[in-house]
C-alpha cells in the first residue's frame, strides 16, 4: 500500500478536475504573467478552490513590471481561492525573475502561504520551500534530501517526483544521459538481453550493455514500482510535500 497523503498532482486544464475526483491534492498550473507584467488567470475548470496555485515561467518578452504589485496580486489570488500554497514554476534565472521571486517570497510569507520554488533558483530566498527533483543519476536519494534538510530545515525542502530513463555511455562526465522512451528502452533490453537490477541508493532500476562499437553503457530508469519506493523513502526521511505530474501521480493511487 503506497502512502499518498503527501502527494500533490501537478495538473493543467481538465486534469485538475480528474485528479480531484480521485481524491488527490492538486497543483493547478493556472496562472501566468503577461508581457506587460500583469498576473493572468488562465481558463479554469469549475473546481479550483483549495488547490495549490501554479505560476508558469514568465515570457521571455516580459517588459518592466512592478514585482511588489505582482506579489500582492498573487497573494490576493491565493487567499481568494484558499490555496494551501503557490508553486512558481520558473526555469530561467535572470535578474528580473529573481526580483519577482524575492517579492513573492516576502508577500506570501506575510500571509502564511508557502511559496514553492525550484531549488536551483530559490537557494537565496528567505522563506520559500525549495523543490528538488528526484531524477538523480548518482549518490543516494535519501542522503541527498537529508543533506538539504540539514542546510535549510526539513520544512523548507519538498520533492518533485520525476521519472528518469537515460542511457549513459561509460565513463560519463555528465549527470545527464541520453533520454530513452519506454519503447526504446524495451527494444534495447530485448536486443541486448541485459539483466535488470535495482539500486537501493538511487531507488531506480538499471542495466548495462555493450554497444556494437564496444562502448559500455549504463541505463537508469524508473517504473511505477520505483516511483512508489521513492515516494516511501521521501516520506520516511521527513519530506512533507511531494509533487508529481498527474500521469505519474495517478499511477500511484490505488484504483
Amino acid at each position: 500500500m503506497v502512502y499518498t497523503k503527501n502527494l500533490v498532482a501537478v495538473c493543467a486544464g481538465r486534469d485538475a478536475v480528474r485528479a480531484a475526483a480521485q481524491g488527490m491534492q492538486v497543483l493547478h498550473l493556472c496562472l501566468g504573467l503577461s508581457e506587460n507584467g500583469a498576473l493572468e488567470r488562465r481558463q479554469l475548470p469549475a473546481m479550483q478552490r483549495g488547490c495549490f496555485l501554479g505560476l508558469c515561467d514568465p515570457p521571455r518578452g516580459l517588459r518592466l513590471c512592478n514585482p511588489e504589485r505582482l506579489a500582492l496580486d498573487l497573494a490576493f489570488e491565493a487567499k481568494r481561492v484558499n490555496a494551501p500554497g503557490v508553486f512558481a514554476d520558473f526555469e530561467r534565472e535572470t535578474a528580473q525573475t529573481l526580483a519577482l521571486l524575492r517579492a513573492f517570497d516576502e508577500a506570501l510569507a506575510e500571509d502564511g502561504i508557502p511559496l514553492y520554488v525550484p531549488v536551483n533558483i530559490g537557494r537565496d530566498l528567505e522563506h520559500a520551500v525549495l523543490t528538488v527533483s528526484t531524477a538523480l543519476s548518482g549518490g543516494s536519494l535519501t542522503a541527498y534530501f537529508s543533506s538539504l534538510q540539514g542546510i535549510y530545515g526539513a520544512h523548507r525542502v519538498a520533492a518533485f517526483l520525476q521519472p528518469v530513463s537515460q542511457d549513459f555511455t561509460l565513463p560519463s562526465g555528465s549527470p545527464d544521459g541520453k533520454p530513452l522512451s519506454a519503447a526504446a528502452r524495451a527494444a534495447l533490453l530485448a536486443e541486448t538481453g541485459a539483466q535488470v537490477f535495482f539500486s537501493h541508493e538511487l531507488c531506480a532500476r538499471y542495466f548495462t550493455y555493450t554497444d556494437r562499437e564496444g562502448a559500455a553503457h549504463f541505463v537508469l530508469f524508473d517504473d511505477a514500482d520505483t516511483l512508489a519506493a521513492k515516494l516511501a523513502q521521501l516520506i520516511g526521511c521527513g519530506v512533507q510535500t511531494v509533487f508529481a505530474l498527474y500521469p505519474d501521480a495517478a499511477g500511484l493511487i490505488p484504483s
